[in-house]
């Protein structure tokens, strides 16, 4: 039987996923965004800062600085 051999084939899919902070294991789909890089054309994730992690980074410099306080 006749046949053609590799034979390119295109498609397209969505593929949804879920990002989770890997400190904390805070949920960040809602700061998080896809795109396409614009040099190399392939797929990328941008994710915001947890804002979680930054709230606890944020209470242990306030908590430094009223230590550093202290001793002054």
């Amino acid at each position: 039987m006749p046949e053609f051999k590799n034979v390119p084939v295109e498609t397209s899919i969505d593929v949804e996923f879920e990002v989770y902070c890997g400190t904390c294991g805070a949920g960040l789909c809602y700061v998080s965004d896809t795109r396409e890089s614009r040099k190399r054309g392939v797929f990328q994730v941008t994710v915001k800062a947890c804002p979680n992690c930054m709230e606890e980074k944020d209470k242990v410099i306030k908590d430094l600085e009223n230590q550093l306080n202290e001793k002054i």
